[in-house]
C-alpha cells in the first residue's frame, strides 16, 4: 500500500512539474495549487548539507547567461518531444541558487580570462588577463611579474587531491587556462613569434601551452583539443597531416615535458585502465572540438562531453584517492553565441546539462552524492533575446506563431523567437523570398541582430550559481563571482580555509594512522559490548 502511494505521489509530481505534452491539465486551478503545495514541502524538508566535501566538481557553462537557460531548458525538452517551457534540466534540479556579477575590474562587460580567474582562483582581475591579479596590464610581460595567484586546482593538489580539466576547447582557451598559468594575455597560447615570441620570453614570461607541461605536480587529467600548440610548425599533425603544428621554436611540448600518456581519439581513451596514476593528456582536435551537433554525425570517433565526463570520474574514483577536483567546460556555448547560431549553442547547452546528469548518476550510484558539492555557472552571458508571443510548445528556434502579436506592423512579416543584441546578420533580410526559403534549424542559419558586428558580444547581466552537495547553500542570492572559488575551498578544507572550524578532525582523521592495541592488552569496553549483542542476536534468532 504505501509503495502504490508513493508511485501514485511521484506520478503526481512528474505531471505536475515537467515533461508535459500539452497544456490541458493546466486550466484547472488546482493544477497549480498541487505544484504550489509540492513545491513548498520541497523547500520545507531541505536540509543543510555541512559535511566536509570530499570532491568537488565545477561546472562551467561558457556564455551560459540566464536567456540561454531558459531557451536551452525549452530546446532540450521539445526534443524529448514535449512543450518543453515546464521543462527541468539536470542543473535546475539542484537544491540551491544564486546570481554572480560578472564585471571584470577594469570593464563593464567581461570576457572569459578574467572571470575564469574569479571563479578559480578567487581574485577579480583585468579583462583579457589570467591567473594574475589587478595588477597585470593586458599584453604586458614585464608589468605581469610578481602578479601570479594560486587556483583552486593548486589548493586540491595541496590537499592531496587528484585533479582533472575537461573542456570542449582548446585546453589552452581561457578557461581552462586561468585553472593552471600565468598570464598578462590569454592569446599567448603557444610559441608563435606574432602574439608570444622572443620579446616575452626574454621578459620571464611562458606560454600557456608550455605552462601546462611543465608543470609540477601535472594536473592528473586534461582533456579538450588545440594540439596545433603543442607542436612545432615542421610537424605534422598526428591525425591531419596536411596541418602542422603552430610552434616557431621548434619545440614539442608533448614529447619533451609531458612525463605521462598522451592520446587523441576516443578509441584510445577506451582502451585506458581506470584508475591508472599515471598523468593522463588528451587532445582530441587540432583546435577546438567539434560542435556536439556536428560530432554526432561526423566524428564519433571524438568523445562527447558527457563521455569525458564519465571516464574522469570513474577513473578518479577507481584511484580509491582521498578525493578530487574537476573542472568541466561547455565551452563551445560561447562560440555558437558569437556566431549568432543558436542551434549550435543551444545544443551545446543539452549536451552540457546531460554531462552533469551523467556526473550526479555516477555519484548517486556510489554513494558519493551527498559527499560531493556540485556548482554550476557561467563565466559570463550574452546579447542573446527570446521573445515574441510565441504559442506554447513552439519551436524555439523558430518564428512567433502566425498572430496578430507575432507577425511585425512594420513590415507585416514573421517575427523571430531568437534574436541578438548585434553580431554577423545585420540588417537581417526581410522579404518574401529570404522567409520562403530560410531553415531556422539549420546549424548554418544566423539569427538576426540589431547591430552590425563581425562577432557577437558577451552581455553584462549577471549568471546563475547552481549549486547541490555540501555547504552547497553559501551559494546563494547575489555574490561576487570570486567568492566562487572561496566558497568551494570552504567546503572542502581546501587552501587558506584547511584550518578553519569543523576542518581539524577532518584533517587529522585523514592523515592519522590508526593505533592498534598492544598483543597483551586487555579488551576494552566497546569490545565487551560488541560480544554482548552478538550474543543478545544469537539468542534472538534461535528464540525465533
Amino acid at each position: 500500500m504505501l509503495a502504490s502511494n508513493v508511485i501514485i505521489l511521484l506520478a503526481i509530481k512528474n505531471i505536475v512539474t515537467c515533461g508535459r505534452i500539452d497544456w490541458e491539465v493546466e486550466k484547472s486551478s488546482s493544477f497549480w495549487y498541487e505544484q504550489a503545495q509540492l513545491s513548498i514541502e520541497e523547500a520545507l524538508n531541505r536540509r543543510d548539507n555541512t559535511r566536509i566535501a570530499k570532491n568537488v566538481i565545477l561546472f562551467l557553462g561558457d556564455g551560459m547567461g540566464l536567456s540561454t537557460v531558459t531557451a536551452g531548458r525549452i530546446r532540450k525538452g521539445q526534443r524529448k518531444g514535449q512543450l518543453g517551457e515546464d521543462f527541468l534540466t539536470e542543473m535546475e534540479q539542484f537544491t540551491n541558487l544564486g546570481l554572480a556579477k560578472t564585471y571584470n575590474i577594469d570593464r563593464q562587460i567581461p570576457d572569459s580570462a578574467a572571470t575564469a580567474t574569479a571563479y578559480l582562483c578567487g581574485v577579480k582581475a583585468q579583462f583579457g588577463t589570467l591567473g594574475v591579479d589587478g595588477r597585470a596590464k593586458r599584453s604586458n610581460c614585464s608589468h605581469s611579474v610578481g602578479t601570479n595567484v594560486t587556483s583552486i586546482l593548486d589548493w586540491a593538489q595541496q590537499a592531496g587531491k587528484k585533479v582533472g580539466i575537461i573542456t570542449t576547447t582548446r585546453i589552452t582557451h581561457a578557461t581552462p587556462a586561468a585553472a593552471y598559468a600565468h598570464s598578462a594575455e590569454r592569446d599567448w597560447e603557444g610559441y608563435d613569434s606574432k602574439k608570444f615570441g622572443i620579446r616575452e620570453t626574454r621578459e620571464g614570461c611562458r606560454d600557456i601551452a608550455h605552462q601546462l607541461v611543465s608543470r609540477s605536480p601535472p594536473i592528473d587529467l586534461v582533456f579538450g583539443g588545440g594540439r596545433r600548440y603543442f607542436y612545432p610548425n615542421t610537424m605534422a599533425d598526428v591525425e591531419n597531416p596536411k596541418l602542422s603544428g603552430s610552434r616557431t621554436d621548434n619545440r614539442s611540448l608533448i614529447d619533451e615535458f609531458w612525463h605521462g600518456r598522451f592520446i587523441w581519439n576516443k578509441n584510445q581513451m577506451d582502451k585506458i585502465v581506470l584508475g591508472t596514476s599515471t598523468p593522463l593528456m588528451g587532445l582530441f582536435e587540432y583546435n577546438h572540438l567539434y560542435f556536439e551537433t556536428d560530432r554526432i554525425v561526423n566524428r564519433t570517433d571524438k568523445p562527447s562531453l558527457s563521455q569525458m565526463t564519465k571516464f574522469a570520474i570513474e577513473h578518479f574514483l577507481n584511484m580509491k584517492q582521498n578525493g578530487f577536483f574537476l573542472l568541466i567546460e561547455g565551452g563551445r556555448i560561447d562560440h555558437g553565441h558569437h556566431d549568432t547560431k543558436a542551434r549550435y549553442a543551444l545544443d551545446e547547452f543539452v549536451e552540457f546539462d546531460d554531462a552533469i546528469g551523467q556526473a550526479v548518476e555516477i555519484l548517486k550510484e556510489k554513494d558519493l552524492l551527498n559527499d560531493t558539492l556540485l556548482v554550476v555557472t557561467a563565466d559570463h552571458s550574452h546579447v542573446f533575446t527570446i521573445g515574441t508571443y510565441s504559442t506554447r510548445g513552439s519551436n524555439i528556434l523558430g518564428f512567433g506563431s502566425l498572430e496578430s502579436l507575432n507577425v511585425s506592423e512594420i513590415d507585416a512579416f514573421p517575427v523571430n523567437i531568437i534574436a541578438y543584441g548585434n553580431g554577423p546578420n545585420f540588417p537581417s533580410p526581410r522579404n518574401e523570398s529570404y522567409f520562403s526559403s530560410i531553415d531556422t534549424n539549420a546549424t548554418s542559419y544566423l539569427s538576426p541582430a540589431a547591430m552590425p558586428l563581425s562577432s557577437e558580444t558577451h552581455g553584462g547581466e549577471d549568471v546563475p550559481v547552481y549549486a547541490r552537495g555540501p555547504w552547497s547553500h553559501l551559494f546563494i542570492g547575489t555574490m561576487e563571482q570570486h567568492t566562487i572559488a572561496h566558497k568551494m575551498a570552504y567546503a572542502a578544507c581546501w587552501g587558506a580555509y584547511k584550518n578553519r572550524n569543523g576542518c581539524q578532525s577532518f584533517t587529522e582523521s585523514t592523515t592519522t594512522k590508526m593505533t592498534l592495541p598492544k598483543p597483551n592488552a586487555s579488551p576494552s569496553i566497546s569490545t565487551f559490548n560488541f560480544i554482548r549483542i552478538i550474543i543478545l542476536l544469537l539468542l534472538i534468532l534461535l528464540f525465533v
